[in-house]
């Protein structure tokens, strides 16, 4: 068969495929639950139906690939890459996709940043314990009421981890994001006398695995557990319902990745992110 632009009677066999190992494109797994507002989805097949690779396209510019290595009619592929608009701004996921997606694209990315992926599966998760909280820690889940609150936090968060250049910082598409967020996913603070020091939480839910993003302590309180803390009340509540939780993490970031390895996580693939134009 050949690439071609999903329609909804398309969604369950594309789940299908995508389903077989969610930990690693749960971005995309969550846009399908979500409605697939502001996206279209491209898929091809074999001879009998059964989709082989996908990619999902957001109105922002944001590509992401789930492929076969390599991925099959690479011609048609590249065609239908070079016709999105608005044109590619960024292209996300596994490492092998990512890399297989950029051969295809028109112009090089001008920026890579590497990452791992690491999963922790719900029957694993035994290790989430935390030390005894000192007085005056509290972890709770947060809600839109507290964006104001954490407003400082993720603007730290965002130009410390997110942002290229953090001059290009925008307060107000920040709390935007950061209030969406509070409504749609989970997400826990730890406060040291009423006020916020930690922070966690999903940036995608899929159907059954959630991915974690967000996770930050303000530097002055870093080294006491704080982001343990965080952690484990947010994955105590992704397991009530879901049986996988991920992330990804840059590479060199070492503090995190003792602190995923210390709760069960284990890197299961290389992750990308590219950019274009930047």
């Amino acid at each position: 068969m050949s690439w071609r632009k999903a329609a909804k009677k398309d969604t369950p066999a594309v789940l299908r495929f995508l389903l077989r190992e969610e930990a690693l494109c749960v971005p995309f797994t969550s846009r399908i639950r979500a409605g697939a507002r502001g996206c279209e989805i491209f898929f091809d097949a074999d001879e009998g139906g059964v989709v082989t690779d996908c990619a999902l396209f957001t109105v922002g510019g944001l590509l992401l690939p789930v492929f076969s290595v390599p991925p099959a009619h690479r011609g048609e592929l590249a065609r239908l890459l070079s016709r999105l608009r608005p044109a590619v701004h960024s292209v996300m996921g596994i490492s092998r996709c990512v890399e297989e997606a950029e051969a295809l694209v028109p112009i090089p990315p001008t920026r890579r940043i590497e990452y791992f992926l690491m999963t922790l599966k719900k029957e694993n998760a035994r290790r989430l314990w935390t030390p005894p909280p000192g007085p005056g820690l509290r972890a709770r889940r947060a809600g839109p009421p507290d964006a104001a609150a954490l407003f400082p936090l993720q603007e730290a968060y965002e130009k410390e981890e997110v942002l290229i250049d953090p001059a290009h910082f925008n307060a107000g598409q920040c709390m935007k994001s950061l209030a969406q967020g509070l409504s749609d996913e989970l997400v826990y603070v730890l406060e040291k006398d009423g006020r916020p020091v930690a922070k966690a939480g999903t940036n995608a839910r899929g159907f059954t695995v959630d991915q974690i993003g967000g996770v930050y302590t303000v530097p002055a309180k870093r080294g006491k557990s704080f982001a343990r803390i965080v952690m484990v009340a947010l994955l105590r509540e992704i397991f009530r319902e879901k049986t996988g939780a991920s992330l990804f993490v840059k590479k060199k970031n070492r503090p995190a990745i003792s602190l995923y390895n210390g709760l069960g996580f284990r890197p299961v693939n290389e992750y990308t992110i590219s950019y274009y134009g930047l």
